[in-house]
């Protein structure tokens, strides 16, 4: 495994986590790779292809660039090259990851690329139109819902659990919803069951919903989508 970037101290820190050698320029990282895998920001990626384009030839290329579409990356480089779009969530660092996938202009190659990918975590393809959508539901996701376990467990302090306490319950709480939902294949279900008649979920679910729960997060999701499209 081979890689480049434009800061020495990233590159000594990749080759210091995963061995990778580290190259002495782009055109050395196009001329000796198999894939590449673009991982830069947003405004950084047309240089960035711009430089490497006439060594790539048939190397399939994975943009990891958030906000920038295919159009635009297939721009870059030679006509017919094979370029995708994946774009993982941080709990890919933990094998448990969600990556939102278009298979762009890869052809024969997207199904090993794929499969290379499913390595850390579920794959999704989404309809490129959608990418960004799709990309913020699953990469921003975790930091809306750790937002709300932090929530959560700062409710439980309130009405008197000590720190730890209730951060375990909080976390227990949602990780249990989780793996409910994901077997049964449907939130609402499970609130149903807990919420019986006159009791203490459905009481706090109302206010809940009083406070504007679901609109703000429609809101934060268009935001970040809006954001995305700025970036790219």
């Amino acid at each position: 495994m081979v890689g480049f970037d434009i800061r020495p101290e990233a590159a000594e820190h990749l080759h210091a986590i995963c061995g990778v050698a580290v190259c002495a320029s782009p055109a050395e990282l196009a001329a000796c790779a198999d894939l590449l895998v673009l991982a830069v920001r947003p405004s950084e990626v047309q240089a960035a292809l711009t430089g490497l384009a006439t060594e790539l030839r048939d190397v399939p290329v994975i943009s990891l660039a958030a906000g920038v579409p295919l159009s635009e990356l297939t721009a870059w480089l030679p006509a017919g090259a094979k370029v995708g779009r994946v774009i993982p969530n941080v709990a890919v660092s933990h094998g448990c990851g969600l990556l939102v996938w278009a298979g762009g202009t890869l052809g024969a190659a997207e199904d090993e690329l794929r499969r290379l990918w499913s390595f850390l975590g579920e794959v999704i393809e989404v309809p490129e139109h959608l990418f960004d959508e799709a990309t913020v539901v699953a990469s921003c996701g975790p930091g809306f819902a750790a937002l709300f376990v932090e929530a959560f467990e700062e409710a439980g302090v309130a009405v008197g659990l000590d720190w730890q306490t209730a951060a375990q319950l909080a976390v227990g709480a949602v990780a249990g919803t989780v793996e409910l939902v994901r077997r049964s294949g449907e939130t609402g279900g499970v609130r149903r069951a807990v919420s019986t008649p006159g009791g203490m979920t459905i009481a706090g679910i109302e206010q809940l919903e009083l406070a504007g729960l679901r609109p703000a997060l429609m809101a934060a999701v268009r935001a970040a989508v809006a954001r995305a499209r700025r970036q790219g």
